[in-house]
């Protein structure tokens, strides 16, 4: 059986795609299995792993659905069971029962020889609704998904006929590799949304429950992902199209694979001075996030204020938060991450065509860190969508919009550092170095139609 066949499923691969996901999947394989010999990925440190993260877990994956519960908050819901002020009720309620659904996914994944099938996702559904109506009941009525043009089966037989489909896609292909299997169930199971609630939290523990039972850390999609996220499953929906999909859950495994191994040395005990350390990291990133936007709605203004004379439009996507605190003290250590996408900017101008560019953040390149006399953090560097089709995006330098990768000192807002092409770095501010940015972006769609 071809390794990553999805034969019997919505999902179409082309072969080049195909040929790429299956190698990122072996390189996921061959860690595991290096992790295993180095006897990093004992029993013990992988529940040290969870036990860490566990609240966090429950919090990302209900922020994606509207709580507005933080992590501190989740735990105190979940193990004191105190009502948090400020917070609607419900959103407690869920912390509970999804925790109580994780603790028993845990249980199940421990049968490692049961493939996924209709009675876990029953069991842990029930257990996500906890004691409000449906919990466990595939709907009889159809659903619309917010923010979606995808439409999912109306009936409650032909909800049947798709989640049977599922389920013996499932057995029949028990023994491709855990990550390909996560990743389709998961988007398998959020197209046909055979619940009236719960899907997504339902789907997030399925993957979970196939890497677990695998032996690969649990992975967490986290709130600042939300639009990525629900972006390419909506691409999935639509088109069949799992490219982005692949692409962000497999950068989350490469991620949980990163946090284990910093569980693996990390020693208990609360340290007064790291706590005071974090506090100060994070209102770097807080300024780093708001020079970063401030630099975003400039290059717009520039842009608009270039093209709207001549009919043109520009769409600047900025993603919630490019990182987060874990990232951004990983990034500041120079420990490398998954690329955390910050904003694309879609130009176009009538009679010239168009221009995408995707800006992500990474740890600096050697070059930034001479520069900055080895201060280690995070860099905005650039992707164009890729002509082969996966991965969707790739890294560029030759056609970046006047600097390969910019970043700004810590702490320091309003000064930033632009490394070009040919290896010299300059020094400008947030609006100097948006209105380079915006006359570059544009010389690149008139050079592109010559």
């Amino acid at each position: 059986m071809n390794m990553l066949s999805l034969h019997g499923t919505p999902y179409l691969i082309d072969p080049i795609a195909e040929e790429e996901i299956a190698k990122k999947i072996r390189e996921l394989e061959e860690r595991v299995g290096l992790l295993r010999r180095r006897g990093t990925l004992t029993q013990e440190t992988i529940q040290h792993y969870y036990g860490i993260k566990r609240f966090e877990q429950v919090a990302e994956s209900n922020a994606i659905e509207g709580s507005t519960l933080s992590v501190g908050e989740t735990e105190l819901a979940v193990l004191k069971g105190v009502t948090i002020t400020g917070h609607d009720p419900a959103y407690i309620r869920d912390a509970r029962a999804l925790d109580a659904a994780l603790q028993r996914l845990t249980v199940m994944a421990k049968e490692i020889e049961a493939p996924t099938d209709i009675s876990q996702l029953h069991e842990l559904h029930g257990l996500i609704l906890g004691d409000r109506p449906g919990g466990g009941i595939f709907r009889k009525e159809p659903v619309r998904i917010k923010g979606s043009n995808h439409v999912p089966p109306k009936s409650w037989s032909k909800v049947m006929d798709q989640m049977e489909a599922w389920e013996k896609w499932s057995k029949d292909n028990i023994f491709l590799p855990a990550p390909a299997r996560a990743i389709v169930l998961h988007a398998w199971l959020a197209h046909i949304h055979p619940f009236i609630d719960g899907n997504g939290r339902s789907a997030r523990a399925i993957t979970n429950l196939e890497l677990i039972r695998a032996g690969y850390p649990p992975i967490i999609i986290k709130k600042k992902e939300r639009d990525r996220y629900i972006q390419s499953l909506s691409e999935s929906d639509l088109a069949g199209d799992l490219r982005s999909f692949f692409d962000l859950m497999i950068e989350r495994m490469e991620g949980a694979f990163i946090g284990l191994e910093i569980s693996a040395r990390e020693k208990e005990g609360y340290s007064k001075l790291q706590e005071m350390i974090k506090r100060s990291q994070e209102q770097q990133l807080i300024i780093w996030e708001t020079s970063l936007k401030l630099l975003v709605n400039t290059l717009e203004y520039f842009i608009r204020e270039a093209i709207d004379p001549n009919g043109g439009t520009v769409i600047i996507k900025s993603f919630e938060s490019s990182l987060d605190i874990e990232d951004y003290i990983n990034l500041c250590e120079g420990k490398a991450v998954s690329k955390s996408w910050a904003f694309i900017i879609n130009l176009s101008i009538p009679g010239l065509g168009n221009q995408v560019r995707l800006a992500y953040v990474g740890y600096r390149s050697q070059a930034m860190l001479s520069g900055l006399r080895n201060e280690k953090g995070p860099s905005v560097y650039w992707s164009k969508e890729n002509p082969d089709g996966y991965p969707r995006w790739v890294t560029t330098e030759t056609n970046a919009p006047f600097a390969v990768e910019i970043t700004t000192k810590l702490g320091i807002g309003d000064e930033w550092y632009a490394r070009k092409s040919d290896g010299t770095i300059d020094r400008l501010n947030t609006t100097a170095l948006a209105k380079v940015i915006a006359n570059d972006f544009i010389k690149m769609v008139v050079d592109n139609h010559r």
